[in-house]
């Protein structure tokens, strides 16, 4: 019985097609109409991208949200609850899906729905972390 291939193993090593995937990869990330934020998984989780989409949610530029942490988006009415299972499952290694407030660069508040995954190395090292996020805009979403 033969093993099943991924598509990406069998061109691991041609570097035309990790520069096609880069490519294709970047412009969905850029396109997407979800906010997508990639941060480091060491202390404070700094932010390495933002997408374009997650710029207009936050009305930050890139500029001022690369280096930072993704808490100067948290505020009063963020559940620390929410916080505490994100921490817990991305500490395990887990994806994280969750809801809570957060706060736009003018203060005002809005729902945000996401999910973060881990980024793992060659060696299996949770290096990044990616979180893709969306306001809920009614409870129906």
């Amino acid at each position: 019985m033969s093993t099943p291939m991924n598509v990406f193993d069998i061109f691991e090593h041609d570097e035309h097609f990790q520069t096609i995937m880069k490519h294709l990869l970047e412009a969905s990330m850029d396109t997407s109409f979800n906010g997508i934020m990639i941060t480091e998984a060491g202390p404070g989780f700094p932010i390495v991208y933002v997408n374009p989409a997650l710029v207009e949610l936050t009305g930050y530029g890139p500029h001022e949200l690369v280096g930072q942490s993704p808490s100067m988006l948290q505020g009063p009415n963020t559940s620390q609850w929410v916080l505490d299972q994100l921490k817990e499952q991305i500490t395990a290694g887990e994806m994280f899906h969750g809801r809570t407030s957060n706060y736009r660069k003018d203060g005002s508040e809005f729902i945000m729905d996401w999910r973060i995954v881990p980024i793992r190395n060659a060696a299996g090292d949770i290096t990044h972390y990616m979180a893709i996020q969306r306001e809920v805009v009614t409870d129906n979403e």
